[in-house]
């Protein structure tokens, strides 16, 4: 029997190198780019570990992240908290001086939620990508309309 949704949630999303088993890191950019002030840091051909966790529980089935559908799995009956695994292999490295805002779906009986994550893609050998500050997670309050964006 489905979990009735809440109309509020906390959501909490995070990426992890599955080679490293370390977080990724991201960039402070300020102003500079119209996707926001920060952006995730990813290497091309690498496959990374998000995991998603919502307070109070909220029922999810299908992930999508930057142009590929993730088996999304439950890693605990009621917990709330969601894995996938994302590989970035066919992703084209970001020219310098630019972002990619990339499109993040979840998809649930309660409705949809879609959010945008400003980010950047450099060839897996570019140490760049895992220089800077280490990204534990992002949390924000999210609000769920039943078929509608959020």
């Amino acid at each position: 029997m489905p979990l009735s949704t809440p109309s509020s949630f906390t959501l909490s999303l995070s990426f992890r190198s599955v080679e490293h088993d370390e977080p990724i890191a991201f960039k402070v950019d300020g102003a500079r780019f119209e996707g926001g002030s920060r952006s995730l840091k990813f290497a091309i051909d690498t496959k990374y570990k998000v995991i998603i966790e919502t307070k109070p529980h909220v029922e999810f089935h299908h992930l999508h992240i930057g142009g590929s559908d993730l088996a999304i799995t439950v890693e605990g009956i009621s917990s709330g908290k969601y894995g996938a695994d994302w590989n970035t292999t066919g992703i084209t490295p970001t020219k310098r001086g630019a972002r990619e805002n990339i499109g993040l779906n979840l998809q649930g009986p309660g409705g949809v939620l879609r959010t945008k994550l400003q980010c950047k893609f450099y060839k897996k050998e570019d140490s760049h990508a895992s220089w800077g500050h280490k990204m534990n997670g992002l949390q924000c309050r999210k609000y769920l309309t039943r078929g509608r964006k959020c």
